[in-house]
């Protein structure tokens, strides 16, 4: 995989996962708006741009997994959780990062699998009138998420 500067979204997503992210329009604005703090990649294989992945620097090498997303006609094909620990790889290698967190939407099963697959631990749910999310962490240097980043 190979992650590259992006300055929007372009991949497709069925309508039910598009609501569980920001709309196009704001996620191009969250990066043009923060280029101190946010960075945006294409998710590329080989030739083909099979998604998006969008990060917030919150605290020295400490970062918010935002948005990530494969796009539909890449997805139920493993790629997501490959896609993930290369991605980990990478900004722990290009970033030296040692904390990635991240939410999702309680109920989203998938995203939960995922997250869990990589190394990411649940850490505590927000359950107010507007918001269920689930929020997790990914400590980088961790012996188990480092032994538990191999596809079966």
């Amino acid at each position: 995989m190979i992650f590259v500067n992006s300055a929007e979204m372009k991949i497709e997503l069925t309508p039910e996962q598009s609501e569980m992210l920001s709309t196009k329009e704001n996620i191009k604005l969250i990066i043009r708006n923060n280029p101190d703090t946010v960075m945006a990649f294409d998710i590329m294989d080989e030739n083909s741009l099979i998604g998006f992945v969008l990060v917030h620097r919150f605290e020295d090498r400490k970062y918010f997994l935002w948005e990530y997303a494969i796009d539909i006609r890449f997805q139920n094909q493993h790629k997501g959780t490959r896609v993930l620990i290369e991605f980990i790889d990478y900004m722990k290698t290009r970033y030296d990062a040692k904390e990635i967190t991240t939410t999702y939407i309680y109920g989203n099963d998938q995203a939960k699998h995922v997250y869990e697959k990589v190394g990411f631990t649940e850490t505590d749910v927000v359950d107010e009138p507007d918001c269920h999310e689930v929020n997790m962490v990914y400590y980088c240097n961790e012996p188990e998420n480092i032994n538990q980043n191999k596809i079966d």
